[in-house]
């Protein structure tokens, strides 16, 4: 934008816009530019005629071409139209060559010989397994038979020195030491 532009948007007096585009989005662009190059300003024209600066980005314009906004509101690299055709088509061709190389690489069995190699790994697993079912059945017999640990001895009839409370008194505890005092009685 030039000066005399600037001093106009900061004075809030109308600016002459003289590019207005529209992206493929449908928003509609302005800028005070003679042309859309790098370097110009460019900003989003709102409903109610007043512009806000385009944030940073790559934007497609519905006629053809696009532009990149590094710093708000600046074009910083114009793309042209023709640039992104020659990628669509770059693009189509990888993809045409990927799906021939897909074909390409599949090796080619009979039904018969698919179904022998899978059967061979199928017995090789379950031989496997069985080996392991064994081993872990024999580690659960070893633990059954294993006495689990010392005896306990509990003494059900033992009293324990703790003075019971008045009713006063168990109120006055906060919750935690209350149960802390049932677990302590109830031993």
């Amino acid at each position: 934008m030039n000066l005399k532009n600037q001093i106009r948007v900061a004075l809030g007096l109308k600016v002459a816009l003289a590019v207005q585009e529209k992206l493929v989005d449908g928003t509609i662009i302005v800028s005070t530019s003679d042309v859309l190059e790098a370097g110009s300003d460019v900003s989003i024209l709102v409903e109610d005629g007043t512009t806000i600066l385009l944030a940073p980005g790559e934007y497609e314009l519905e006629m053809g071409g696009g532009f990149v906004v590094v710093d708000e509101g600046v074009i910083s690299e114009m793309i042209d139209a023709e640039e992104e055709v020659v990628e669509e088509e770059v693009v189509e061709e990888e993809v045409a060559l990927s799906k021939k190389v897909a074909k390409a690489k599949a090796p080619k069995f009979s039904q018969d010989e698919l179904i022998t190699a899978i059967s061979s790994v199928v017995g090789k697993l379950l031989n496997e397994n069985k080996k392991e079912l064994a081993k872990l059945s024999k580690q659960i017999k070893d633990l059954s038979n294993a006495p689990a640990t010392n005896d306990i001895k509990v003494n059900k009839f033992s009293k324990s020195n703790i003075q019971p409370l008045t009713r006063a008194q168990i109120n006055s505890m906060s919750i935690s030491d209350r149960i802390r005092y049932n677990i302590s009685i109830s031993k």
